[in-house]
């Protein structure tokens, strides 16, 4: 009975949560994890020892450990699986919500903790880093958190509220490196509040500080290894700032899109012009404290410049470090403003207008324009993997520049390949100086490297090497090099005898491209065979004269075009589907049919279809 009372009470809440939970936990292992998230597993991997755990992190990715170590507890109780390490994303997601409306109700009121509660249900940033394997989540958790205690504490500095305060603080600079600047914002704020205490009560409104800012830095004792390691950093991959860096930033913050950015701006501005109708304050820490507008406004500007600005000279002096999921500590102050700006709106009727233009902008750009939970955004490195342990069925070794981000997939309970680290260049360049490396093998790339050899490599692949099969995915790609002494020259089609224009099982296809050029034959397109993936299968391209039963074979890539799947709505994957070829030989006076071969050794479908491209050597 009292748990129905308390959720009648926060009916609002409770949908919120629902909401929020939802669209967070949903299809949430539906994309690979990529390579940040391979960092986790890597680090916190329940097979290390805690010393290892540490150094670990140490020498690859210096970030406070408390992520990484819940992560590996959590590895330990439910198992090493990407599915526990997004599952705790998307609970602390939606721990986030719950803490927004928690300090929104503390520093104003009910309603506006319920409104930003709602806006973060929606927010597409929050939504996609909940479902993210990294430590961002956890660090926007214990910022709100952080602040919710420091407004706790501000208006009633005794010293239990400035032991929470400091032990939240902790915390939040335990969840990522940008926490320290949250944390120069909040002292920032404290600095004010205590230039404007009464003087006999400043020294005990010090003291309490003081000790606070003890329990943070004891707390955070066990991290300065790894602080100390990413303040030497002189040298990151992160792109030194543009002009515009903050405008992007603040799109990303609402997926870029145009409608809910123009709510924002207009909401925001509104918020601005009521503030200058604000009356004199007299500038005493009671006054303030009281004045709701006053001390909202000192919070919010304080936290969203400071953490603007820092980061920004840094930038400029030093190492770059604007990258807007880092950022992600300033959208709750962002989406408070916005909260204030609705809530300060006088027709009640708009305000619901207003709300409701916010869910139906935001769900449509996450559903209809985004199609969040069906478009592939990360990089696809458990399908590449995962089409390697399906087809390697030899355990030939597989090489990659990207060998420290495989062995989650490919030295495991399931499998153990022998992981080769080395670009693919290299790696053809080892070969010609000892030619007992020359054996089958398999390589993967993923972050746009694209399969692009040396002019030497590639005559050195077209002499001793073919390319049997391959998977292109998002952002990831592998490919199976054999040998090409064992590759027959032509296709046996004698089971297709006598040979008619469709022969076998029936598939769909489009050759899109057809050019002969100096001799050499490219075409390109897509085959699939309905109601079933086009991952595994096999296509071929061969030519045929006068329906002799050995066709000549093309060399074949697999192309990801995933407008196949689009394009006629199907219920599979044809991401797959798509093909380039080409061919180079010297063919005999006659008419050639170019033909396509398909087959699924996992489905048992096998076809073959002459098509209407024709190949006519004269003498």
């Amino acid at each position: 009975m009292k748990a129905l009372a308390i959720i009648k009470q926060n009916y609002w809440l409770f949908a919120i949560l629902i909401l929020g939970s939802i669209l967070r936990f949903y299809h949430i292992d539906y994309q690979s994890v990529w390579l940040d998230e391979i960092h986790t597993l890597n680090e916190a991997n329940p097979n290390l020892t805690w010393s290892e755990f540490y150094a670990s992190l140490l020498a690859s990715d210096p970030h406070p450990p408390l992520y990484f170590a819940l992560i590996r507890v959590l590895f330990f109780v439910f198992g090493y699986q990407t599915l526990v390490l997004r599952l705790f994303s998307a609970f602390l997601g939606v721990l986030g919500i719950y803490a927004i409306y928690r300090l929104g109700k503390e520093i104003e009121n009910k309603t506006i903790g319920l409104i930003a509660a709602f806006l973060l249900v929606i927010n597409y940033f929050h939504l996609y880093y909940s479902q993210d394997g990294r430590p961002y989540i956890l660090l926007i958790l214990f910022t709100i958190l952080a602040f919710y205690r420091l407004v706790i504490f501000i208006k009633t500095p005794y010293l239990r509220n400035a032991i929470w305060y400091g032990i939240f603080a902790a915390l939040m600079i335990y969840g990522h490196l940008f926490g320290l600047v949250v944390l120069f914002a909040q002292y920032i704020i404290l600095l004010f509040f205590f230039l404007i205490t009464e003087k006999q009560k400043r020294i005990t409104f010090f003291k309490n500080v003081f000790i606070s800012g003890v329990i943070t830095a004891v707390l955070y004792i066990p991290a300065l290894g790894l602080l100390i390691k990413s303040m030497n950093i002189t040298d990151f991959w992160i792109p030194a700032p543009t002009s515009d860096a903050y405008l992007l930033i603040f799109n990303e913050f609402f997926g870029n899109s145009e409608l809910i950015i123009a709510l924002v701006v207009v909401l925001f501005l509104y918020y601005f012009m009521n503030l200058t109708k604000e009356k004199n304050t007299v500038i005493n820490y009671n006054s303030i404290v009281n004045n709701k507008t006053v001390f909202n406004f000192i919070i919010f500007i304080t936290w969203i410049v400071i953490v603007l600005l820092i980061p920004l000279i840094r930038s400029y002096l030093s190492t770059p470090m604007l990258i807007s999921r880092y950022f992600i500590v300033v959208l709750p102050a962002i989406l408070f403003i916005i909260s204030i700006g609705i809530v300060q709106l006088k027709n009640k009727a708009i305000r619901i207008v207003i709300l409701a233009l916010f869910l139906v902008f935001s769900m449509t750009d996450i559903f209809v324009i985004k199609k969040y939970y069906h478009n592939i955004n990360k990089a696809q490195f458990r399908e590449s993997t995962d089409f390697i342990k399906q087809n390697n069925l030899n355990d030939e070794p597989v090489v990659s520049s990207l060998s420290w981000y495989l062995p989650y997939f490919l030295k495991n309970k399931v499998a153990n390949y022998n992981i080769i680290n080395q670009n693919l260049d290299d790696y053809f360049a080892a070969m010609e100086e000892d030619s007992t490396l020359i054996k089958p093998f398999w390589y993967f790339d993923a972050f746009g490297r694209e399969y692009k050899l040396a002019e030497n490599n590639q005559h050195f692949l077209n002499t001793h090497f073919y390319i049997e099969n391959n998977y292109d995915g998002f952002q990831a790609w592998t490919k199976h090099f054999i040998l090409l002494k064992g590759v027959a020259k032509t296709i046996d089609l004698t089971k297709f005898a006598p040979l008619k224009q469709y022969n076998g099982d029936p598939f769909m296809f489009n050759i899109e491209t057809f050019e002969q050029k100096d001799g050499e034959i490219y075409l390109s397109g897509w085959a699939y065979f309905e109601k079933q993936e086009a991952t595994n299968t096999i296509i071929e391209i061969t030519l045929i004269k006068d329906k002799e039963l050995l066709g000549r074979r093309f060399q074949i890539q697999k192309v990801i075009r995933k407008d196949v799947t689009t394009y006629f709505k199907s219920d599979f994957d044809l991401s797959n589907a798509g093909f380039s070829a080409n061919y180079k030989s010297e063919l005999k006076s006659g008419k050639y049919v170019v033909a396509l071969y398909l087959k699924n050794e996992e489905t048992k479908k096998e076809g073959l279809i002459l098509t209407d491209k024709i190949i006519d050597v004269k003498e």
